[in-house]
């Protein structure tokens, strides 16, 4: 019989047993909570090799043996590419790379952007970014020659010309960010030379990854939206099945089994432009039990773990073991910002006063931050330390330290009186002070019952809520949580997309801002930030940014999380981490861009 390795992607199922809960010593009034014991029979173990190249020659080949690699994720996915969800939970988005490319990536040792369907990064030194007279920007980009699609079709710039059509079409219930309507005309002069406008600078317009700029194949989808501009209808393009089990990119390895609840399976293309794979098939597997993905890591099923598909609490805990028995290998990486965010629809707030930046305030300052996580640090700023302008933020929401009295204080002021007990009832008409938070199940849904329990030590009656795991790709659900939302943004200026308008509505397919954030100074200032060019621009209009945040408080940022990400021993992989990340901020190089390198021993 043929030797099978696998290497896989694993997110599926659940696991019996109690969710992890990890709550710190302040929580002892909410009960004793009991780690479950996972018990696996099994565990395959080996190392991972010495660092790898960034442009690696077709490998050789193994004969007579398939290499398998299991990617385990967290999640469903209700589609690929642009109509699928953009959230990144799960790990979903760091697994991107494995089937979709965009123009830039990132070195494997470092943040710093090189070219990947791009020659190199444009820059205003060598004249390809250009600012003209009239305020526009002009970004050229030279394509690598002798890129196909894995249908063999040769990728052009003309395909580019087409994304652009395509991306910023407000028919279509794309994820692409809303930079793309910063873009005024694309053109391509000849086949590798594709040329964006913008309507003014744009901070990130010579560094276009897929987050923000998805390469779409004409090939496929030129008739279908062709046929969607003669009449009107998006599901001429949004139900082809190209999205599912059709999908074809510019990456390593090709779609050939496509599963929203079980995940998808993906085989080498013998074409791609670096190099044949290593392995032969990488399989991206979900678990809607992150407990379900911890056991099989121990085990030896999963291969290889993203950030964000672990909570804080089993991520160390696998790092612990693997450390100390040489089973794997677990890297923390700085990762996102947890934070609380208001419902801002009317019609959908429970509590009219959640809109009164003072009771955000209040509320705010009833919540230990410090003592909310054993391993992660409190968020004084917007932007967590070691950001490029980390400075321009720097402890500017320590205006709200952990004060429950002055809270309670605040919220009596503005007619806010204990009531039967003990609950807030307004002094204008009795009504109880009564909200509700909601997460989605898995690694931080113990949050909820923790910031429950200091609002309610205020007197607030909370009513906690965890979206099923089966559910955390439902767009227009995750749109309707009723009081505040517990969520997380990617690295870095991520937290600001929480700021942008459109509002997710029927209408964009609920495809833009979950919580219905829409503000005319806000979105003013998020366009002065990703206008600016220079480095002393960024950082004004970052600051600008910030106080308007300390003042206003549309989001609560609660502490910077460690993302974990790991590999089993065997598994030849992730050597490059210190130059990957979650692509959402900066928008391109996840930690699958070398996937082509990925091998087994």
């Amino acid at each position: 019989m043929t030797a099978r390795v696998r290497a896989t992607i694993i997110c599926f199922g659940a696991l019996a047993g109690e969710n992890v809960r990890r709550m710190t010593g302040h929580l002892s009034t909410l009960g004793n909570l009991v780690l479950p014991l996972v018990l696996v029979t099994s565990v395959v173990a080996c190392a991972p090799s010495g660092p790898i190249d960034q442009e690696g020659a077709p490998p050789e080949q193994d004969s007579g043996r398939t290499k398998v690699v299991v990617f385990g994720v967290r999640g469903t996915a209700q589609a690929m590419g642009v109509m699928g969800s953009p959230t990144t939970s799960g790990g979903w988005h760091s697994a991107t790379d494995i089937h979709s490319h965009g123009l830039i990536t990132t070195e494997a040792a470092s943040r710093t952007p090189i070219g990947r369907l791009a020659e190199r990064v444009p820059t205003l030194d060598d004249g390809s970014i250009e600012l003209l007279p009239d305020g526009r920007m002009r970004v050229e980009y030279t394509l690598r020659k002798g890129i196909t699609w894995q249908d063999g079709a040769p990728f052009t710039a003309q395909d580019l010309v087409f994304s652009y059509q395509f991306n910023r079409d407000k028919g279509l219930p794309t994820n692409q960010r809303p930079v793309i309507d910063l873009m005024t005309s694309a053109e391509a002069p000849d086949d590798d030379t594709f040329v964006i406008t913008y309507s003014s600078g744009y901070y990130l317009g010579g560094l276009l990854g897929t987050r923000e700029f998805w390469p779409q194949p004409q090939h496929i989808l030129g008739s279908a939206y062709d046929r969607y501009l003669a009449i009107g209808d998006p599901d001429e393009v949004a139900n082809l099945p190209y999205w599912t089990s059709e999908y074809i990119h510019l990456g390593p390895f090709r779609l050939t089994t496509f599963d929203p609840i079980q995940g998808a399976q993906f085989e080498a293309y013998e074409g791609y432009f670096l190099g044949r794979p290593k392995v032969d098939r990488v399989e991206v597997r979900t678990f809607s039990d992150e407990n379900a993905l911890f056991a099989s890591l121990l085990a030896g099923a999963v291969d290889i773990f993203a950030d964000t598909a672990l909570s804080t609490e089993l991520g160390f805990q696998l790092k612990d073991r693997w450390d100390s028995t040489g089973e794997g290998s677990v890297y923390a990486r700085p990762g996102s910002t947890r934070f609380l965010a208001s419902q801002w629809r009317p019609s959908v707030q429970t509590e009219p006063a959640n809109l009164d930046p003072r009771v955000r305030a209040a509320l705010y300052q009833a919540i230990d931050r410090d003592g909310l996580s054993e391993r992660e640090q409190a968020a004084w700023s917007i932007l967590p330390p070691g950001d490029r302008l980390y400075d321009a933020t720097k402890d500017g929401l320590r205006r709200y330290p952990y004060d429950p009295e002055r809270a309670r204080a605040a919220l009596r002021d503005l007619g806010w009186t204990s009531g039967q007990g003990g609950v807030l009832q307004h002094t204008s008409d009795g009504r109880r002070f009564r909200t509700v938070i909601s997460t989605t199940a898995g690694g931080r849904d113990w949050e909820v019952p923790v910031y429950a329990d200091y609002w309610r030590r205020i007197g607030l009656e909370v009513e906690e809520h965890i979206i099923p795991g089966a559910q955390t790709r439902d767009l227009e659900l995750r749109a309707q949580y009723p009081g505040w939302e517990a969520s997380s943004s990617g690295p870095g200026d991520s937290i600001l997309g929480r700021l942008e308008g459109p509002a997710a509505t029927a209408e964009n397919r609920w495809t833009g801002n979950r919580g219905g954030y829409e503000d005319p100074q806000a979105q003013t200032l998020l366009n002065r930030y990703y206008t600016a060019i220079s480095q002393r621009d960024q950082f004004d209009a970052m600051r600008a940014l910030s106080d308007f945040i300390i003042a206003e408080l549309p989001i609560l940022p609660a502490y910077y999380l460690v993302d974990l990400i790991g590999v089993r021993n065997g598994v030849r992989a992730l050597d490059d981490v210190e130059g990957g990340a979650i692509i959402t901020s900066p928008p391109f190089g996840s930690y699958s861009r070398n996937a082509y390198l990925w091998d087994v021993e």
